[in-house]
């Protein structure tokens, strides 16, 4: 019998179901990308068990002659430190590792701004066979007081930190509205790229930004439904319309 060379525990690309197709569909659009960026970006998740399997998933890639390179996880939602760990200019289009929860490498297509091929969504139709989907959607971008920025995919929320901050006023498009500072607030992104706003104060609204401001005290930013950081007055957010752009075969 033929000894294995990959290391010890390794996880082969092999046994995840899907890999096939989602090579096929990988060295197809390669080709297909201009020479100044060939690179597929391999977005690994955190554990050693995920690396061993992007490096897997590099290695069949090799072996059909495209080009990869193993990119870091952006830092969860409420992780300090590091920064964004932007891709080299030559990545053109990046693949999510099958096994390795896909919103991590979803929040890096939207921020780096790149094509992410992935597992075709459950119950998703299936195409005819070599055929690719995909779809672009809208994410809501976040942008700080301190001029940092954040990106949620799918719901933010804001939270005061303090029992009785007062008022504060929202401008929703460019209708200025004053709110209890306390009561949660909550935007969700529709599929027809607006923002939907919620509060207890004014019911729902549908608008393409807002301005969040004269709030007094910090408050407590939630990124699809999990809490980030502390901010402050003033944040804008708006929505961004096909800003992640998925593919899938």
């Amino acid at each position: 019998m033929p000894h294995s060379t990959s290391p010890p525990g390794a996880v082969s690309a092999r046994e995840t179901p899907g890999v096939p197709r989602l090579l096929a569909a990988a060295v197809r659009l390669a080709g297909a990308l201009p020479a100044t960026r060939s690179t597929l970006g391999v977005v690994r998740g955190r554990h050693q068990s995920d690396r061993l399997r992007a490096g897997a998933l590099r290695a069949r890639l090799a072996e059909r002659g495209v080009h990869s390179t193993e990119l870091s996880p952006l830092p969860e939602p409420g992780e300090r430190g590091g920064g964004y760990g932007l891709p080299v200019r030559a990545v053109g289009l990046l693949l999510h590792t099958p096994g390795v929860r896909p919103e991590q490498a979803m929040r890096a297509a939207a921020l780096w701004r790149l094509p992410l091929l992935t597992e075709r969504p459950e119950g998703a139709a299936g195409g005819e066979p070599g055929a690719l989907g995909g779809r672009r959607s809208a994410v809501i971008g976040i942008h700080l007081a301190d001029r940092g920025y954040e990106l949620a995919l799918h719901r933010v929320g804001l939270v005061s930190l303090r029992p009785d901050p007062g008022p504060a006023r929202l401008i929703l498009d460019n209708e200025k509205i004053t709110v209890p500072g306390g009561r949660p607030l909550c935007v969700t992104v529709t599929g027809s790229g607006l923002l939907e706003v919620r509060g207890d104060s004014f019911g729902t609204r549908r608008v393409r930004r807002l301005r969040f401001e004269r709030a007094f005290g910090a408050h407590r930013l939630d990124l699809d439904g999990t809490p980030v950081r502390e901010v402050r007055a003033p944040l804008r957010m708006a929505a961004e319309p096909g800003r992640l752009h998925l593919l899938h075969p």
